[in-house]
């Protein structure tokens, strides 16, 4: 456990094999749904090729303590989890990157924006551009467009990550499924859009939501290699 200033008491892993020198360390942020033990299933090509990933649940899911209904929370949840997790001795000297997916990719990009002077890239996952965004495709999808204009003042924008991707200044590289049924590609692809095109690169792949790791494992990992080399 991971023990917050306010005591909340955060669930949180580093995973790494002990037979393989650490080459580099992932901070995962996880999508929505998922928990440490779902998310080992996405590790073992990362860990096998020399990388050791930390991740956490989020206050009030999983074995993490606390509510999670405020999303300002959240976000200062994420900072302040990041900055505990680089004193870990484990740590401590090697080369971060920080891996959003689904959900977590908007704290990622902020987690990237707030601390960018601490880690070699970002890797972003099926990934929506802002919480207005992504209610404003779901209004469309049941019918509701006549209240679409709503949708800004009742969603807040907390996470708006079309404009927190601007302030990265190390690589990127955005991921996205032209067959994501839970994000739609043009929210992966809005990001990119505001990106800064000179260390951004968006990989339009195929598959179901946030299954890139599984269908190109390969070439994902790659895309990690590229970053450290960078």
């Amino acid at each position: 456990m991971l023990e917050l200033n306010d005591r909340t008491k955060i669930h949180a892993a580093l995973f790494m094999r002990d037979s393989v020198a650490v080459k580099a360390t992932i901070f995962h942020h996880l999508g929505n749904g998922m928990d440490l033990n779902t998310a080992q299933l996405m590790y073992k090509p990362l860990l096998k090729d020399g990388f050791q990933i930390f991740t956490y649940e989020r206050r009030g899911f999983g074995g993490s303590t606390g509510e999670d209904d405020n999303t300002i929370q959240l976000k200062a949840d994420a900072l302040e989890i990041f900055d505990k997790f680089k004193t870990i001795e484990d740590v401590k000297g090697t080369n971060i990157i920080i891996w959003g997916v689904s959900l977590g990719g908007i704290f990622a990009t902020t987690n990237a924006a707030e601390r960018n002077n601490y880690i070699k890239g970002l890797v972003l996952e099926g990934t929506f551009s802002s919480f207005p965004d992504i209610a404003d495709h779901y209004a469309s999808e049941i019918k509701l467009e006549h209240l679409k204009w709503l949708i800004p003042l009742l969603l807040n924008d907390d996470f708006p990550t079309n404009q927190e991707i601007k302030k990265v200044t190390k690589p990127v590289v955005i991921i996205h499924s032209t067959e994501d049924k839970m994000i739609p590609f043009q929210l992966g692809e809005n990001i990119f859009i505001n990106s800064n095109k000179t260390n951004t690169t968006f990989w339009k792949i195929k598959g179901a939501h946030v299954k890139g790791i599984i269908n190109y494992e390969r070439e994902y990992v790659n895309k990690f290699n590229e970053i450290l080399n960078q």
